[in-house]
């Protein structure tokens, strides 16, 4: 065990003024297991650590690094006509970022992160941003993947990006929000109907992640038009990473066939206003002809090319909450290890430990 984190505890001991006996009644355990603990002899418990940070009003980020936990600060990257309060957004992205920080800290070797491409260095937004989809296809592509469009985004963000994805309900008519530390890389996207919406979404914040952008807490409803660079990046990031310049070029045929245009919409499930202006910035389509589908929907689509099963499908996602796989499942494990109480799952599920104890308790089977 880290000295330095021993140290620590010892430091909050000391200062508490309190005995080891009844330290070890006020972090919830034994003072033999203290004992080892302080001994380097066996780790500190999740709880304990929480429980030994707040009796002295600090955090488990300064017991394990002697630094404190950077606090999500939101960025004034969008002005929303019904803005929720900053507490509610910190609040909301904290539930996900404490359950990364304290798998962190669990983790024996520490957990990986994914390398990040490079933002390139040139002032052109568009440049940019197509180094940037570039780079990050290439490395969806690396792991076997052809296309994006019909794979499940959030588990490709977690799987190539280490990105952790929620889908949750936001306040406020948000669309998403996207964070990033050294060691922490989240998006958290509203529950909604409009599946093609919250996909470009996804790619949107990723975008901003990649381009290093999200060190400052964003929570934005995504801009489909904006002056500011990052968000003109990050738009154009999401169509060139949704909708690949090659892939389109090679399907893009009989533009002027509705059912052909309602062909690409489903396969790369976007709006058809996206897919529009896409085709436009490729030069495949005069930016005249945007105007007709701009009443047209994704669902729409889907319908005139007779797969009425894409909705269902893309519906059931987009309109389900969504724990982040990698969090839930690496803090189960630790769980049934004993390596940590029913605290943090607790937190992360948003129930009580009681009920998390009785939802995982094995089920006695009667002969």
């Amino acid at each position: 065990m880290d000295d330095t984190l021993v140290e620590r505890v010892r430091q909050i001991m000391q200062t508490s003024g309190l005995n080891q006996t009844d330290f070890a009644e006020l972090i919830a355990t034994s003072p033999d297991r203290l004992s080892k603990s302080l001994s380097g002899t066996r780790k500190f418990t999740t709880t304990e650590l929480a429980l030994a940070a707040q009796s002295a009003g600090t955090t488990v980020e300064w017991l394990l690094t002697g630094q404190h936990k950077a606090t999500p600060a939101i960025a004034a990257r969008t002005a929303l006509a019904a803005a929720p309060s900053h507490d509610q957004i910190s609040d909301l992205v904290s539930r996900f970022s404490t359950a990364s920080e304290q798998l962190q800290m669990l983790a024996d070797p520490p957990r990986a992160i994914a390398p990040l491409p490079n933002l390139a260095a040139t002032t052109m937004y568009i440049d940019q941003a197509d180094r940037l989809a570039t780079d990050a296809l290439s490395m969806v592509r690396d792991r076997g993947m052809d296309s994006t469009a019909s794979l499940d985004l959030p588990a490709l963000l977690e799987e190539v990006f280490s990105v952790d994805v929620a889908i949750v309900s936001l306040p406020g008519g948000l669309d998403g929000c996207a964070w990033q530390t050294e060691l922490d890389r989240l998006i958290v996207l509203d529950r909604t109907s409009n599946w093609a919406r919250q996909r470009f979404s996804l790619a949107h914040e990723l975008g901003h992640i990649l381009a290093g952008d999200a060190q400052t807490l964003i929570a934005e409803a995504v801009p489909p038009h904006s002056s500011q660079m990052s968000e003109k990046r990050a738009n154009s990031f999401a169509a060139s990473f949704l909708m690949p310049a090659d892939e389109v070029r090679k399907m893009a045929q009989n533009l002027g066939d509705p059912a052909h245009f309602a062909a690409l919409v489903n396969h790369f499930r976007v709006s058809p206003t996206s897919m529009a202006w896409r085709l436009v910035n490729l030069g495949l389509l005069t930016s005249s002809s945007v105007s007709k589908w701009q009443s047209v929907t994704a669902e729409s689509c889907a319908l005139t090319a007779g797969r009425p099963q894409l909705i269902s499908s893309e519906r059931a996602r987009s309109e389900a909450s969504r724990i982040p796989p990698r969090l839930l499942n690496e803090h189960l494990e630790h769980f049934y290890n004993g390596a940590t109480s029913a605290r943090p799952l607790a937190a992360l599920l948003e129930m009580s430990s009681h009920d998390v104890i009785d939802l995982l308790r094995p089920v006695a089977i009667q002969k």
